[in-house]
């Protein structure tokens, strides 16, 4: 069974790197990409994609709004933030938006496919670079949402 998954990102060269790494990669199959977004809400109904990587910061619609947005459609997708920064309230934001995984960017090639793996089973992943060990670990640290009383 090969995983189809989407690559959303605001960076070509990273998506064409990321797109190059994960089809070396048995059972994963990249169906699509996207520059922001926009383009991957609505690239994730055309290519039918599993697992969505995204990019947390990303100019106008960010990966957090577009990852709730696509959940809310299609609940069954699986969603890991990739981000160059360690924002821990970034991440939990994400989290909090449906993502189940969350891998730092310079450490992708070799921690995305696990990732994959992982949030595919409907398991967490939390890039070790972050410095928390688990998601509870993570909402502790950063408290609650944005806006909450």
């Amino acid at each position: 069974m090969t995983l189809r998954v989407l690559l959303a990102d605001d960076h070509l060269l990273f998506r064409s790197a990321l797109r190059m790494s994960l089809e070396a990669i048995p059972g994963i199959e990249v169906v699509a990409e996207a520059a922001n977004g926009r383009a991957a809400i609505d690239a994730v109904g055309l290519s039918r994609a599993e697992v969505v990587c995204m990019d947390i910061n990303m100019p106008g619609l960010d990966g957090i709004e577009a990852t709730s947005a696509i959940l809310a459609v299609h609940p069954g997708v699986k969603v890991i933030g990739l981000s160059a920064h360690v924002d821990p309230v970034r991440v939990a934001d994400m989290f909090r938006a449906g993502a189940l995984g969350y891998v730092h960017k310079s450490h992708a090639g070799t921690e995305l496919p696990e990732a994959i793996l992982r949030v595919n089973q409907g398991l967490g992943y939390l890039s070790p670079e972050l410095g928390v060990g688990d998601m509870d670990e993570l909402m502790r640290y950063v408290g609650p949402a944005h806006g909450a009383a």
